[in-house]
This record gives C-alpha cells, sequence and structure tokens, in this order.
C-alpha cells in the first residue's frame, strides 16, 4: 500500500451488470470491488457472512431482479464520502447460517447490495421485500430517485 491508500490490488473485483435503461438487452459491463479489509472483518464476525459475500454478493451484482438509482436515505449512505449510487436487488435460493452452512432462503425478504459512484460495494443485507412486488425492498418507490431495472 502506498501512502496509506489501498491500491486497486487491495481489492476484490466483481464484474456486474452495469444497468442502462437505454439499452434494452443490459448486457454491459461494470467493475464492483470489495476491499479485503472488509471481507476480512466479515470473517472475524461469522463464516455466514463471508458465505453471502463470496456468493449472493455477486450473484445480485450480476444477476439482479431490479436495480435502483440514487439513494434517498441517510441509512443507506456510505460513511466514506461517496455519494450513494445504486442499490442491486435479488431473491437468492440461498441463505447462510453463521456457521457457513447454506439453508432456505429468508421468507418475503431480499438481499440488497449498496455500491457507491466509485464502484464499490460498500454493504450489503437482507430487508423485507415489497409485498406487492417481492424482487423489489419495502419503500423503494420513494427510498431511491429512480428504478434503472425492473
Amino acid at each position: 500500500m502506498a501512502n496509506g491508500h489501498e491500491q486497486r490490488r487491495d481489492r476484490l473485483i466483481i464484474r456486474a451488470l452495469d444497468p442502462d435503461p437505454d439499452d434494452p438487452d443490459n448486457d454491459r459491463e461494470c467493475e464492483v470491488q470489495i476491499s479485503y479489509s472488509r471481507l476480512q472483518a466479515l470473517a472475524q464476525r461469522s463464516l455466514g457472512q463471508v458465505m453471502e459475500a463470496g456468493h449472493l454478493v455477486p450473484d445480485a451484482l450480476r444477476h439482479p431482479t431490479s436495480v435502483f438509482e440514487g439513494l434517498r436515505s441517510d441509512q443507506d449512505e456510505p460513511l466514506d464520502g461517496h455519494a450513494g449510487w445504486r442499490c442491486y436487488c435479488t431473491t437468492p435460493d440461498r441463505s447462510y447460517r453463521a456457521d457457513g452452512t447454506q439453508c432456505l432462503p429468508y421468507p418475503r425478504q431480499v438481499f440488497l447490495v449498496f455500491v457507491n459512484d466509485a464502484g464499490v460495494a460498500y454493504n450489503w443485507r437482507w430487508e423485507q421485500a415489497d409485498l406487492d412486488n417481492p424482487g423489489h425492498p419495502r419503500n423503494h418507490q420513494t427510498r431511491f430517485r429512480r428504478r434503472l431495472i425492473p
């Protein structure tokens, strides 16, 4: 690390869907990064959180059920000063227990991955799904500025 700043090699790079509402095929890709220090911190908490980062986060970034842009809620904003940019949503076919064992997904919940304007996935978590649109998080209409893909 030069001058105490993280370098590109200090991050895990994940290929992600780059949703463009003007591209009906949505076949463009972008890179999303997760810092290794973030992954190491997860390992201190539970193997289940590591498994989510290794399996659910990439799945959400590559095959989202919906993507929103422009976070309106302070709770969703990153603390590093980079503006919240996108939220990738998915309904995984599995979840993970704290010990890392795979189990059924949480009922009526979606998995969200928050990516800032620098292309860094800074947060991910399970949340309640919208009852009328199960691939979206609850209150998505007021929580985000616009929906990029259904």
